[in-house]
């Protein structure tokens, strides 16, 4: 039988916009082997990001290109069938940054060991019982620095890491949990199905501003930011003293080339001694003390009933580039991931 070979996706041109099939080609290459102090990962899943669209511009705001030719990049979940280092075992599962292809390698430290022992299948570690649910954790309570009785808005709020960031508020003694999300049929899952108090429309721009007012006539404690541009624009207008605002996302620029122009409304910062900070969830990753304690924590509301999430799962190395598509289209539902098909 013949050696397996690599799928990749890779750049073909850079997007005009979002990222469609024609700016992605597949291509074969041979299996990569890993160099001292490093692993080869068989994929399992691809996480489906919208930070993922940032890499395929020239200057994607932080970390590196794509190259035109070179592989996409994003979160990836497989198994260590190879391993150069005394840090993961063969046959680990595990999380990282990797690539769309079904092997990835990288040094043993850039990849974390599943929370296997937890007992869920895989894909809830793509999702609550992953970085979903850690970005969600550290932005609310660190971040955020959410305090019983506080006031908190959520854009995307149907989105995988917006459902979890308003369950996570109200669990945490929020008084009042608001959500922003596109669409009547999102913002009616996002109070059926993750607890929010109200869910607005950002399709309403127009009204955006008064219904954010009209929702909260006391004023925002928390802001937890995943869209950016005129929503954030328009929850800055409504902060409460000492407001707090966690930047998870800014998915409004993402394609659109340079940034749009700053917001007047930044200077309600200043007028109310409020504080926006952004955030990666990365920079606690090797924290494994913190991120173990957030993880039993969302194990608990998990097994107790208190914290609901939704995985989309599409299937086959081929589908990727209309699964990513769907980031921006809204046809899915909570964390879209790609399971992957057997190489062959």
């Amino acid at each position: 039988m013949a050696a397996p070979s690599n799928r990749q996706w890779l750049l073909a041109r850079r997007p005009a916009g979002p990222a469609i099939a024609a700016d992605l080609v597949s291509a074969r290459a041979p299996v990569p082997q890993p160099g001292e102090g490093e692993v080869l990962v068989r994929v399992k899943l691809l996480c489906m990001d919208p930070t993922i669209r940032n890499f395929l511009d020239e200057d994607p705001g932080y970390g590196l290109p794509v190259a035109i030719g070179g592989q996409i990049r994003g979160m990836v979940v497989g198994e260590v069938v190879r391993s150069r280092s005394p840090l993961l075992a063969e046959g680990a599962l595990v999380w990282g940054f990797g690539a769309w292809s079904d092997y990835v390698t990288g040094p043993a430290s850039r990849f974390f060991p599943l929370p296997a022992h937890y007992g869920y299948a895989l894909p809830v570690y793509a999702h609550a019982m992953g970085t979903i649910g850690l970005t969600a954790c550290h932005g609310m309570f660190d971040i955020a620095a959410l305090r019983p009785g506080d006031n908190v808005l959520v854009s995307g709020a149907a989105g995988a890491v917006g459902s979890l960031a308003g369950q996570f508020a109200r669990l945490g003694g929020a008084a009042r949990v608001v959500g922003i999300a596109g669409g009547p049929d999102k913002c009616a899952r996002a109070v059926r199905d993750y607890g929010y108090d109200l869910c607005l429309d950002y399709r309403r721009p127009e009204q955006l501003a008064a219904a954010i007012g009209a929702a909260f006539p006391d004023g925002i404690d928390v802001v937890f930011e995943n869209i950016g541009g005129t929503l954030l624009d328009a929850a800055l207008g409504h902060l409460r003293k000492h407001a707090r605002v966690a930047l998870c996302g800014m998915m409004s620029r993402y394609g659109q080339g340079a940034a749009a122009p700053g917001s007047d409304a930044l200077w309600n910062l200043v007028v109310n001694s409020a504080r926006i900070e952004g955030f990666l969830v990365s920079n606690i990753l090797h924290d494994h003390s913190r991120t173990g304690a957030m993880l039993a924590r969302i194990d608990g509301w998990i097994k107790s009933g208190a914290l609901r999430y939704d995985i989309d799962v599409r299937h086959g190395f081929e589908q990727v580039p209309a699964s990513f598509d769907c980031l921006f289209s809204g046809r899915h539902t909570g964390r879209l991931v790609v399971q992957l098909d057997d190489p062959d």
